[in-house]
């Protein structure tokens, strides 16, 4: 929307975009809350007293997400009246709240098993926050992605968006493992997860921008494959066959760059043994930027 387009909005559309900025800050704040009950205890104790930078990364993160989430929602199309605006939107933020909560459980219980990411962040581990925060943006990502897919301006896109949900948490999944996968095979068997524990901050930083680059290339996926309501179960397997396809030329090409880019660095012994953040940060933004790169080159919502 350019600034004529906004300038010639009748009243009505000036007070739907009013409510829509109300409930994102309602479900935001609401966020905020819930993150403290989950881990059981009080957020601005943990932030401004105990100063537990962790925390911080954890809370921001979600934040972060539940916004990313909610642009999918907050669409900017017509509606029936305020009152069903209020509804439908509002349902979207609880719906998102809920996943929130449920893909940081999946990946203490699934993913990375062998820690507590939980415990680790009242700790003070801030390279679990990251992981944690990696896993909620990259999962508010695909949600975003299929919320631009389906229609969101009526309740029946919500089964959808649980549909990719579940969908995202196995391409998460995949990526945790195979960066475990990966972690192994260099360190004769050792586990990834035990680097985490010690708080190799290199090495979750690069987990991050794996993940995020992931995400953003699964919104790809929204362009390759049209949503048709006729047929929307062909089409939910067609989007997630096109998100793995996209998934793993998002891994092939961010390598072939790593190597061009870094050819004369020995990234394992520079992330995995020294934990050189900046040689890890240039690995995250590798798969953040070949995702960006994807994300534009085919879909139709890309950021």
């Amino acid at each position: 929307m350019n600034i004529q387009e906004f300038m010639s909005l009748d009243r009505f559309e000036y007070y739907v975009m009013a409510l829509d900025f109300i409930v994102v800050l309602v479900m935001l704040t609401i966020m905020g809350k819930a993150i403290g009950l989950v881990a059981n205890v009080n957020s601005i104790h943990e932030l401004s007293e105990k100063d537990n930078h962790a925390f911080g990364v954890s809370f921001a993160g979600a934040l972060i997400a539940l916004g990313i989430m909610l642009t999918g929602a907050v669409s900017g199309d017509e509606t029936i009246s305020l009152l069903y605006e209020l509804s439908i939107v509002s349902a979207y933020g609880v719906l998102g709240l809920v996943l929130m909560v449920v893909t940081r459980f999946v990946l203490d219980r699934i993913s990375l098993p062998r820690i507590s990411i939980h415990q680790q962040i009242l700790s003070g581990n801030q390279a679990a926050a990251i992981l944690d925060a990696a896993n909620m943006i990259a999962t508010a990502i695909i949600i975003r992605a299929v919320m631009m897919w389906v229609d969101t301006e009526s309740f029946q896109g919500l089964a959808f968006v649980v549909l990719g949900f579940v969908a995202s948490q196995f391409l998460m999944i995949a990526v945790t493992k195979y960066r475990t996968f990966v972690y192994g095979r260099r360190h004769n068997g050792e586990c990834i997860q035990a680097a985490f524990e010690a708080g190799n901050i290199a090495l979750s930083i690069r987990y991050f921008g794996h993940k995020v680059g992931a995400a953003l290339a699964v919104t790809a996926a929204s362009g390759i494959v049209t949503y048709s309501t006729q047929h929307e179960f062909v089409s939910a397997m067609l989007w997630l066959g096109a998100s793995v396809v996209m998934v793993i030329i998002l891994s092939l090409v961010s390598i072939l760059a790593r190597h061009i880019i870094l050819r004369k660095v020995d990234v394992v012994q520079e992330v995995d043994d020294q934990s050189n953040i900046a040689i890890g940060l240039i690995e995250a933004v590798i798969y953040v930027v070949i995702g960006l790169l994807l994300a534009g080159l085919f879909s139709v919502s890309a950021y």
